[in-house]
């Protein structure tokens, strides 16, 4: 009896070490992350010209935010060393803290400003649409257990991607 139940647990281990080794579930065909924003806005219908004014709007946002985010993983990772350190040292994490909150507020300062600027590119009846979704779907991307994109579909599997 008690070699059955190793005999079982081998098994489960193996299956779930096989099932978790197939990586994420909702991935693009090509594996490739930087995609046309179009795609991610397909529910406004965007025109050809509107799609690549959108993406050029993009292009610049992820250069302007992306040096923000690499320092803002910086400052976190800082900011934990520091906590456990054996003796914490409380003006520098109040500082790590406050260099924090100001990296936090430039993100959130140029994500206003990029949609701001996508929504000026927009006819009445899309901006409508794309205030109404808001920011939907920017949680989603963000979380570690799903893989879905930007429309809140999966990569690849939006009705506008022809899939």
């Amino acid at each position: 009896m008690k070699r059955v139940g190793n005999i079982l647990m081998v098994v489960l281990l193996l299956v779930s070490t096989t099932g978790m080794a197939q990586g994420p579930r909702f991935r693009s065909g090509d594996g490739n992350a930087m995609q046309t924003v179009g795609k991610g806005y397909c529910y406004l219908n965007l025109t050809p010209e509107q799609e690549q004014k959108i993406n050029d709007l993009r292009v610049k946002h992820l250069k302007e935010t992306t040096p923000l985010r690499n320092e803002l993983r910086e400052k976190q990772a800082h900011l934990r060393t520091l906590e456990t350190a054996d003796k914490p040292d409380m003006a520098a994490i109040n500082k790590t803290i406050d260099e924090i909150s100001g990296l936090r507020t430039k993100l959130m300062k140029a994500r206003v400003t990029h949609r701001a600027e996508v929504s000026q590119l927009l006819t009445d009846e899309q901006r409508v649409l794309f205030n109404a979704r808001g920011q939907k779907g920017k949680g989603m991307r963000g979380h570690r257990g799903n893989m879905r994109g930007a429309n809140g579909m999966g990569m690849g599997l939006g009705p506008c991607m022809g899939n």
